[in-house]
């Protein structure tokens, strides 16, 4: 069993419908409507839920009988938040901490346990590395979540349990729609990236796949930046 947890954002739903093609997968997130149709679509049950209102996680672990083995678990629940700290409010702050950092504890706490020789996967961004201007919410907690996978991998390590992480930068997916609002932006984008593009989900793709496979079974703890060169590398 795969475990997709926001299914049905842009990459969710690609990973969904990947993984789905030849592996049992739950789905989770809030919109209700959506999971309904998205599970039907793939023929798949699903959860929702509220990061607001968590049940303690031993409890949340019961959405699978005990005797279904947890081969993986992918979160792709995120938000963005571009905006400089003084402009910034505690609701919005905490709101960026809950729905990027605190969502991947509460699923990998809930499911961990369960996960023996199996892989779990989060999602950080080029943010997390790099110091970006009025990214300073998401910066913290896409750089939480890189310190989070790298000691839950040495902590089930010796469940053989892999954890890691990719960063992706901007991507064309529902999140950024208003960042890519207009052909002026988007050049802008492209241009600020080594590799002049606008990331999407067939990017990320193959790098999902891989660490879901035995190819990567000596690979944990790992942040893989999928970005363009943007992290690392300064253009001419």
């Amino acid at each position: 069993m795969y475990l997709i947890a926001g299914s049905t954002g842009t990459l969710g739903t690609a990973i969904a419908n990947e993984l789905s093609s030849s592996n049992s997968v739950h789905l989770i997130g809030r919109d209700e409507s959506k999971l309904s149709e998205q599970s039907k679509a793939i023929g798949c049950e699903y959860t929702v839920l509220d990061l607001n209102n968590t049940p303690e996680p031993r409890e949340f672990a019961k959405i699978l009988d005990n005797d279904i083995e947890v081969k993986g678990l992918v979160n792709c629940i995120g938000s963005v938040l571009i905006k400089p700290l003084h402009g910034t409010s505690i609701e919005e702050f905490n709101n960026v901490i809950t729905t990027n950092l605190f969502s991947s504890y509460f699923l990998l706490a809930s499911f961990a346990r369960r996960m023996k020789n199996g892989s779990a996967l989060f999602f950080s961004s080029v943010a997390g590395t790099r110091g970006l201007s009025n990214h300073e919410a998401i910066s913290a907690a896409k750089s939480g979540i890189e310190g989070f996978v790298r000691s839950s991998a040495a902590t089930y390590a010796k469940d053989n349990l892999r954890i890691n992480c990719i960063a992706p930068s901007i991507m064309d997916s529902n999140m950024s729609q208003k960042l890519l609002s207009s052909e002026a932006a988007i050049e802008i984008s492209k241009n600020m990236h080594p590799i002049s593009k606008i990331g999407d989900v067939n990017d990320i793709l193959p790098v999902v796949k891989w660490l879901f496979s035995d190819e990567s079974k000596w690979v944990t703890g790992q942040t893989i930046h999928v970005d363009g060169g943007m992290s690392t590398v300064k253009p001419r």
